[in-house]
């Protein structure tokens, strides 16, 4: 590998995400030498992904099909494994950044711990502690955190989605889980009327 890969693939490896606003001139080499970054990647199953409009990066695992001589290799990118409530805001919360998008101007979403709280409260089983509850949801949030699909900003309790989580959850799987909580809502309002 050129010592001119050596710097951006390295930062990629790490950082799981790479944000254009977190470290400029690595973003620069990495958009600068995309094709050469990709196929050495290529070598060791990873594809480089790199998003220029809203301005980040992050390698993932090959497909198998995708590869041209046919060999199977071994995983190098983690997978998580995501508890129902973590997956739920992560598709909470890409909703949100889509209807940011389409309202605002602002291309940051910044929402308080207050407003991810009141997100999820209501898709999760009542408790009778809400310390216990909330505990609960702060756990999540961490999680998420840990995950850089929200990052805590400079202001206590606020927290930016980052724009990956649409390649997280793309807009077929936001499409899906609309349907299925309107077919949720409608059944959870015909048992409604037929109990009265």
């Amino acid at each position: 590998m050129s010592d001119a890969l050596t710097v951006p693939v390295v930062h990629l490896l790490k950082a799981g995400v790479l944000y254009q606003s977190d470290a400029p001139a690595v973003w620069e080499q990495i958009v600068s030498q995309q094709a050469a970054i990709g196929d050495y990647l290529s070598v060791i199953g990873l594809d480089v992904v790199i998003d220029r409009a809203e301005g980040y990066a992050y390698v993932r695992q090959q497909d198998l099909d995708s590869r041209d001589d046919g060999a199977t290799v071994p995983r190098l990118v983690t997978r998580h494994r995501l508890s129902f409530p973590v997956s739920l805001m992560l598709v909470l919360l890409r909703g949100r950044l889509a209807d940011s998008d389409t309202d605002s101007a602002d291309p940051r979403l910044v929402l308080t711990r207050d407003d991810l709280v009141e997100m999820i409260r209501g898709f999760l089983p009542p408790r009778s502690n809400e310390a216990q509850l909330v505990d609960q949801i702060d756990a999540h949030i961490k999680k998420l955190v840990d995950l850089k699909a929200l990052r805590q900003t400079k202001q206590t309790g606020t927290y930016e989605v980052r724009r990956h989580i649409k390649a997280l959850v793309d807009a077929q799987a936001l499409n899906d889980f609309n349907d299925l909580l309107a077919t949720y809502r409608d059944a959870a309002s015909t048992t409604a009327k037929d109990d009265t």
